[in-house]
């Protein structure tokens, strides 16, 4: 089994409750789907070997209230040069099958620095020979539409007349409203708020105090400003509802395993959060596979069987399943023919059960682009 990474789930897959981007959708765009985070286990598949690759076909060219009084979170440096276009290339790949169907597959991350735009130009060129860009699900359509939010958001209140105080042992609960605190994510309306949407604040507070990364400079929200400049069709793979629903779903018994998962790294969530963006900006497949598969005897070891049994639970929904329904959409696009710039978190394309093995076993060629 993976470890329980707590630094994963910003990253490789999605980011719940981010904040807006200084950019909205265009008015004629029907309202789509929005920011998630949440925190990453992966599943328990051994690294594959590398994929074949090809040479590139195109040239490389709830808004919170006031927060009480806290210190403010400690300024982290962050990349003052702009690195050589040949040092980012996250991983591509270009799926074909038998009958002319064609397809990119690329794997994006939910938090990011300046580089993120280096990325963002070396793979806008096949973004452009496509007929659209799918993503999880529009993310910046949907911070547009509030009574969806809080619609969404609605189904982590606490309705029983308790507050999250009376879920969590005192000490957690101090520790994790104090990490709140610091990031400025703590007004008292938060005590209303079950232990699944602390969760994800938690590891939200995490990123916001000891990373140099920011939220809202995620590869999936650029490319989708990027289309909106250029007129290009934003399509969603999932929806806001079935990603809301599913992280309601996991038990008290998960969440506050997550939540002191991630206090207990706290100090080295920074530097592991900006060792996994720089695997992802390089772009080896077998390097990503590695870091997924990470240190698990050491944290396998400090779980109980009880505990297990959530994990692999949380890692079968969050992305064995989620993998398939990627597939099922990914195989109907492809089917119609329709030429889709296919982009998810990188975590969903890697390993057994990941979208480039599934797509092989489907029938079709995916190979890795070099650009």
């Amino acid at each position: 089994m993976k470890k329980i990474s707590v630094f994963l789930a910003c990253v490789l897959l999605l980011t719940l409750f981010a904040g807006c981007g200084d950019r909205t959708a265009p008015s004629t765009e029907a309202p789509g789907p929005g920011t998630h985070q949440t925190t990453v286990i992966p599943s328990t598949a051994e690294p594959t070997a590398a994929p074949t690759t090809v040479p590139a076909t195109v040239p490389t060219t709830e808004t919170p209230t006031e927060a009480p009084e806290t210190t403010a979170p400690t300024a982290l440096p962050t990349t003052t040069s702009a690195p050589e276009p040949g040092d980012v290339h996250p991983m591509l790949f270009r799926v074909t099958g038998e009958n002319g169907q064609e397809m990119y597959l690329f794997g994006t991350i939910h938090v990011g620095d300046e580089r993120i735009y280096t990325a963002l130009a070396q793979v806008t060129p096949f973004l452009e020979g496509c007929d659209a860009l799918a993503v999880e699900f529009d993310v910046v359509a949907y911070e547009t539409d509030l009574a969806a939010q809080m619609q969404a958001i609605n189904q982590f209140v606490l309705t029983d007349g308790t507050t999250v105080e009376d879920h969590m042992p005192a000490e957690l609960y101090e520790k994790a409203s104090a990490l709140l605190g610091e990031a400025g994510l703590f007004p008292n309306l938060m005590k209303h708020y079950n232990l699944s949407m602390w969760s994800q604040l938690v590891e939200q507070a995490a990123l916001m105090t000891k990373s140099s990364l920011d939220m809202e400079i995620g590869m999936d929200r650029e490319l989708i400003h990027f289309c909106y400049d250029e007129k290009i069709e934003v399509r969603d793979v999932e929806s806001p509802e079935l990603q809301y629903a599913l992280l309601a779903s996991f038990s008290d018994e998960l969440n506050l395993l997550m939540i002191e998962n991630t206090l207990d790294n706290l100090e080295d969530y920074g530097a592991q959060t900006d060792r996994l963006y720089s695997v992802w900006l390089e772009g080896n497949y077998d390097n990503v596979v590695a870091f997924l598969n990470g240190e698990t005897e050491d944290e396998e070891a400090e779980l109980t069987e009880a505990q297990k049994v959530l994990v692999e639970d949380y890692n079968d929904k969050m992305l064995t399943q989620r993998n398939l329904g990627m597939r099922d959409k990914a195989l109907e696009w492809l089917t119609a023919g329709d030429k889709v710039f296919f982009a998810v978190g990188a975590a969903h394309l890697v390993d057994e059960g990941g979208l480039v093995e599934l797509l092989r076993a489907a029938g079709y060629t995916v190979e890795q682009v070099e650009y």
